[in-house]
């Protein structure tokens, strides 16, 4: 009776570890949502040794079904918090390095092969029962299964341990010490003492103990909003640069075209014309890639961007070049390698054809640059989960005459395959770069005066994985979404919206409510306006179809469609809102 006592506090303390733990605002983690667990399977155990412990008090059978069932489930329990507590443990081992989807992929294979252990042990296994001191005890084929089971689980913990023995300082290491401790001890008294039910009151204190290991929500919010602040201000410093680098370039451009334009109007000679005529041509065509693929950042999709799996650190490769290159610079030229700070540190795509187009613009830059400078200049625009790089080789070389810079401008021919695999040498010429750029989804453009020197650019989408932290993980607050491309509109709705007390994101692209949608942001309801550049039927059909997505979505209509608003309804939309009256819309909507 008395190696019950054990079990009753075990219960009283699980109780009251639930009572404290599952009301309190926590951390939206994987970590946190296993240790949940972990008390719950601790309580199911706790109940279970309770149930079996009552069966034997009214004096029940050995052969019993009923109990011979709840000995079955409670081995279950027992395998389930060891099971439980081995995940805990690769989580808190791995959780920087991995990906959260791949953490919970890795739980859903596991809990297959737990589901498949218990499944043996319960219905295949025997169980023996033997008398000791006025209690049942087990012993059998299960209860060796049992043991075997956990010693796999501890050997792995043990594995994760010391493959990460850098961390073991850590906090969220100490429950594993204990169940290392503890194990030895409840085997030990077990053997000594087989009636005393030490099992179950071993893993509540461990659990116990688990409670103090995990982060406290509230430094760990004013943690993540902190990096994420850093990254922000590092961003928008790099952006608001970049965008006046940007609008410089495109000034001086349009001030040449003005000159340009206002000088061939004095001239008769029909040469010096065309020789105007195409510099203007030369000029508006890298005014239009400048403003079409570099800073409409609306094109900057996944469904534009070149899927390549292979992943490269880009900082090392550009460190690479430039080790590479800076030894066969003349000494008169000074060689120059300026990368924006914000650059992210993994990418996916193509590096060794990457490399090849850029190792042979430097290396035609170095060929005519006697004396002066050679310049490679990454700038980069970051969006979600991808990224657009913007490479500028320039140099103070011989230069080109205009007739030579259209004439490789207007090239325009496809690279075939073939083409792609004899590329065995890195030095190839401009007009084999243009294709191959093209061939990795990029953009090229060609700037050059005579005797002034040359300005090449790459311009090339790429996916990255993000550095930002996702703190909705550790806020909850109902969030909308909301897609326009009326400035003024969003404006106004996002006051009404967030005056119902909603969090409000804004978009002025179909594309970015896509890639929204895609990287698993989370809302409550989306507002989509019918006239975003990808048609609102569209989108949601693509949302629904590709992502599956099981929210309302709201679509925002002019008065001329207000006869066929409960079309939309019919079509797959949650509800209309007639935007000339959106005060009223949103009431109604957001009740």
């Amino acid at each position: 009776m008395e190696s019950f006592y054990f079990t009753v506090f075990g219960l009283i303390f699980c109780v009251l570890l639930m009572v404290i733990y599952f009301p309190k605002k926590k951390v939206n983690s994987l970590e946190n949502k296993i240790y949940g667990v972990i008390i719950i399977v601790t309580l199911l155990s706790c109940l279970t040794e309770t149930y079996s412990f009552i069966l034997v008090q009214k004096g029940v059978s050995s052969y019993d079904m009923s109990y011979l069932l709840s000995l079955k489930l409670l081995f279950s329990g027992f395998l389930a918090w060891i099971y439980f507590f081995t995940i805990y443990i690769y989580i808190v081992s791995v959780n920087n390095k991995k990906s959260e989807e791949s953490l919970k992929q890795f739980i859903k294979n596991s809990i297959l092969l737990y589901f498949l252990i218990v499944a043996i042990d319960v219905f295949f296994l025997k169980i023996t029962v033997n008398q000791v001191g006025g209690m049942l005890l087990p012993s059998g084929s299960a209860v060796n299964f049992l043991y075997l089971c956990g010693a796999i689980c501890i050997f792995s913990m043990l594995f994760i341990f010391f493959k990460n023995i850098k961390a073991m300082k850590n906090k969220k290491f100490v429950p594993l010490y204990l169940l290392i401790v503890m194990f030895g001890v409840v085997v030990a008294v077990q053997k000594i003492f087989p009636e005393l039910l030490t099992i179950n009151a071993a893993f509540v204190f461990i659990t116990f103990v688990m409670y103090f290991t995990i982060e406290n929500p509230d430094l760990k919010i004013i943690e993540e909003l902190n990096k994420n602040r850093l990254l922000i201000n590092q961003i928008m410093e790099e952006k608001s640069n970049f965008l006046f680098l940007a609008s410089n370039q495109i000034k001086k451009p349009i001030k040449d075209i003005q000159e340009l334009s206002d000088q061939t109007i004095n001239l008769n000679s029909l040469e010096d014309i065309k020789t105007h005529v195409k510099e203007i041509s030369n000029l508006s065509h890298n005014l239009s890639v400048l403003t079409d693929n570099v800073m409409d950042i609306s094109s900057l999709s996944m469904t534009n961007i070149k899927v390549v799996n292979d992943k490269y650190c880009f900082p090392n490769f550009i460190q690479k070049i430039k080790l590479m290159e800076e030894k066969k610079v003349p000494k008169n030229v000074e060689f120059l390698v300026n990368m924006s700070e914000t650059v992210p540190k993994y990418v996916y795509g193509d590096s060794k054809l990457l490399e090849q187009v850029l190792v042979s613009l430097i290396e035609n830059a170095i060929s005519y640059t006697k004396e002066g400078f050679i310049e490679l200049r990454i700038s980069v625009i970051v969006k979600y989960d991808m990224c657009r790089f913007v490479i500028t080789i320039a140099d103070s070389g011989i230069g080109m005459s205009i007739d030579k810079v259209n004439e490789l401008l207007l090239v325009d021919e496809e690279m075939s395959d073939e083409e792609l695999e004899r590329l065995e040498t890195k030095n190839i010429n401009i007009n084999v770069i243009k294709k191959v750029v093209s061939k990795l989804g990029g953009y090229f453009t060609l700037k050059s005066d005579l005797e002034r020197g040359t300005e090449v650019k790459v311009v090339l989408d790429q996916r990255i994985e993000p550095e930002f932290v996702n703190v909705n993980n550790y806020v909850k607050k109902e969030k909308v979404l909301v897609a326009s491309k009326d400035i003024e509109f969003l404006k106004s709705i996002t006051k009404l919206i967030e005056k119902k007390g909603y969090g409000v994101e804004t978009s002025i692209y179909a594309n970015d409510v896509i890639d929204r949608i895609r990287l698993h942001e989370e809302y409550d309801i989306i507002f989509l306006d019918d006239k975003l550049d990808i048609r609102a039927l569209e989108t949601l059909k693509i949302l629904k179809d590709k992502f599956k997505l099981n929210i309302p979505v709201v679509i925002m209509l002019d008065k001329d469609m207000e006869m066929i608003k409960e079309h939309f309804k019919e079509d797959g939309f949650s509800d209309y809102l007639l935007k000339d009256n959106i005060s009223i819309e949103i009431n109604r909507i957001l009740k």
